[in-house]
Order: C-alpha cells, then structure tokens, then sequence
C-alpha cells in the first residue's frame, strides 16, 4: 500500500469514530430527540453514550486510528507497540464486522425499533458509524501487509482469547451498572438501565440473559480467529500480485 493512502486510511479511521460520539453526544442536548424521551442534560448523554458496546467499539477504533497516525510518523525505536499490533488490529476488525452486522440485521428486521434515523445528527451518525467505517476498517486490514507470525491454529491457541476481555468488562460495566439502579435507587428516575433487553435479569428469564452474556464474549474468540484466518489467506493472493509499502 502507498504511503499517502496508508494514511488517508488512518486519518478516516482515527477522526471519523470520535466525530460520530462527539456530534451525537452534544447534540442530543442542544438539539435533543423527541421520539426518544426529550431533552437529555449533558451528563445523561454521555451515559447513554458509554453504555452500547458500539460505542466502545467505535471509541476503542479512533483510540487505535490516532495511535497508528502518530507511529506513521514517528521512528521505528519511538512507535506506539500495541498500535503495530497484528492482533489489535483483528481484534478491531472483529468489533467492528460484529456490530455492522447486528446493526444492519436489526434495521432490516425492524427499522422503527432501532435508534438513529430520528435525526439528522443520528442519520449521519449511523452511517458513518455503522455502515462507512467498518469498510473502510475491513479495506485497510485486507490491503496492509500482514507481518503475523502465528498459524490459524496457534492464533486461536494465544491470541484469539484478549479479544474477549473488552467485551467480558463491557458485560460486567453493565451488570453492575444496571444492578446498582434496580437494586438501590428508583428505576423509573433511569433511562436503559440495561441497554439490550436481551441481557436484562430483571425482565428476562436466566435462560436467556446467561447464555445471553455468555454467547456476547465468546464470540469474539470465535470470530476474531476466522477473521484472522481468512486475512491471511487473502492477504497471500494479495501481496503475491501486489507490491505494497507499508
């Protein structure tokens, strides 16, 4: 890949996911959305922010965007080491290949029950979020050399379980988040004390919401490992008919 376009990739990457947090977090203040409850302070909005694993996801991107812009410039001996990491990367594409696709089931199955077309800002928002971003993540991970040393097999081995930490804290930040407001304070004063409905205890039976939680983290190990495998299958027939510079 030619280094103008390795960093145009980059840039998109690092500014486009804390632009689509940032606009949706101050305009559902000044400009707030009336089909979702109202006016929303600025301390609520960004609680309604953090509790989505999207959200995560799309911060947890721009973090490593802007990490890998700074290493574009710097000296080997001076780079940010997680930000050259084979399997931050795959992890990232694997966040964001997961939420694209619930995204876009959900809002096939059922547009009115999904929140993001209310809005211009939201409009906006969910496309470049959900739709532009993962793309334009997925093109970089295909296009860049990959510099792996690790086997499908020993990726799945050693690898492919960190990718479930974010996603096991993401479910203990909401569990004990949402616990804490049935538990010791008055629910109905609380907007989504647990933002899925699937993975809420308190209306759901442990049939459901445990598998539910359970399923939620090991798929990261599951499809960060196919994700992995199948890069470096494409990225061989890629980097066999191109020249690349990294």
């Amino acid at each position: 890949m030619k280094n103008k376009l390795k960093l145009a990739f980059l840039i998109f990457i690092a500014i486009v996911p804390i632009f689509c947090v940032s606009i949706d977090l101050i305009m559902s203040v000044i400009q707030p959305d009336t089909e979702s409850g109202g006016a929303l302070s600025f301390d609520e909005s960004i609680i309604n922010q953090v509790i989505y694993f999207s959200v995560w996801t799309t911060l947890i991107t721009s973090f490593w965007g802007i990490a890998a812009v700074l290493n574009y410039f710097r000296k080997i001996t001076n780079k940010i080491a997680w930000a050259e990491s084979d399997n931050v990367l795959t992890m990232i594409v694997s966040y964001q290949i997961i939420v694209f696709l619930i995204y876009t089931f959900t809002f096939v199955a059922s547009k009115d029950g999904i929140v993001g077309f209310s809005t211009w800002y939201k409009v906006l928002k969910s496309i470049l979020e959900h739709w532009i971003l993962p793309f334009v993540v997925i093109g970089y991970y295909v296009l860049i050399p990959r510099e792996s040393k690790l086997s499908a097999k020993e990726f799945m081995k050693k690898k492919a379980w960190i990718n479930c930490i974010i996603p096991f804290a993401y479910i203990l930040f909401i569990s004990i988040r949402g616990l804490m407001i049935v538990k010791f304070t008055d629910k109905e004063n609380w907007f989504t004390p647990f933002p899925y409905s699937q993975l809420d205890p308190t209306d759901q039976p442990v049939y459901l919401w445990l598998p539910g939680m359970i399923s939620f983290i090991g798929i990261f190990y599951f499809f960060s490992s196919l994700v992995n495998f199948i890069s470096i299958k494409l990225n061989i027939k890629i980097s066999n008919k191109y020249k690349f510079i990294r």
